[in-house]
């Protein structure tokens, strides 16, 4: 883009993204810059930005109705202050601070990289009567640096999810979310909630992972920070017998990819692409499924 017209760009680009009525850079020509990726995952948006330094203000004004969201920002890399609901808040990187766009704030940073959860306050479900009051602390939360891996787990993996991967972990960050929330609020000591979230999560590392023949226990107790034996106490309060569950989960996609017309699929191919190291397994597991062989359904397919 040629320098005189990145001023106007990076301005409009950051001021509709975070819903600020003034954008100031703190520099110009060569050295304003900004980058900036963008994922939708089950109803919430996730913004990857990198940006030199700025200044952004919301001025107190009537929200337009598609300005009502919440905005869950984790620093990656600069410094700098969020001055919102009458506190002033130093960002920087491995923080998290909140955002409700519908009043005003003054944001100063030096050059900068975020990860950016926009949340619209009727996705959200939580009143807003509840939702302010928690985004003065939510970086003292508890559960601060298990939202801020969780985004970055996010921008990781956004971009190769299929449609059903994405509305699963949309659907963990929401509720995610929520616990944050609620953990700072003063209303809900989050035990349960936080259960309810790490049980969202695991579902959602299950979707994403469904595929991998090493998918097991270990392995998702160990990516979310918990013992086996907590993560099958945490299946069994939920009435979910987890080995059992993937075995299904895998079985349906299997159960799809072979009744598709036309795609040359064998079923060795849709054993492996679904995470079973034996075919015939599969081949079993299958069949006390569906009442038939894989080979079967995928001749009746055709």
């Amino acid at each position: 883009m040629p320098v005189r017209d990145r001023r106007a760009a990076i301005t409009e680009t950051i001021t509709s993204a975070a819903s600020a009525t003034f954008m100031s850079p703190d520099r110009a020509g060569e050295r304003l810059h900004m980058a900036m990726d963008q994922w939708d995952i089950g109803g919430v948006t996730v913004f990857d930005t990198r940006c030199s330094g700025h200044t952004l203000r919301r001025s107190p004004r009537s929200p337009d109705p598609s300005e009502e969201v919440v905005l869950l920002t984790c620093g990656l890399e600069g410094r700098g202050v969020h001055q919102h609901l009458g506190h002033d808040v130093s960002v920087g990187p491995a923080g998290v601070w909140g955002t409700l766009v519908t009043e005003p704030y003054l944001h100063h940073v030096t050059d900068t990289r975020t990860l950016t959860l926009k949340v619209p306050l009727r996705v959200l479900g939580m009143p807003e009567g509840m939702v302010a009051p928690a985004l003065a602390s939510i970086g003292t939360s508890p559960l601060a640096p298990l939202f801020w891996h969780h985004l970055a787990g996010v921008r990781r993996a956004a971009a190769d999810l299929n449609a059903v991967a994405a509305a699963s972990l949309g659907a963990s960050t929401l509720a995610l979310t929520r616990a944050l929330l609620a953990s700072v609020s003063g209303e809900d000591d989050g035990s349960e909630v936080i259960e309810d979230v790490l049980l969202m999560r695991v579902k959602a590392y299950v979707a994403q992972h469904l595929g991998e023949a090493d998918l097991d226990a270990s392995r998702i107790a160990a990516d979310h920070h918990v013992s086996v034996r907590q993560l099958y106490k945490l299946c069994a309060r939920s009435g979910l017998h987890l080995e059992q569950w993937i075995i299904r989960q895998r079985l349906s996609r299997a159960h799809e990819d072979l009744a598709r017309p036309y795609t040359g699929v064998s079923v060795t191919g849709v054993a492996h692409r679904w995470g079973f190291k034996s075919v015939s397994h599969f081949a079993r597991r299958f069949r006390i499924a569906y009442g038939m062989s894989p080979s079967e359904w995928l001749e009746m397919s055709r």
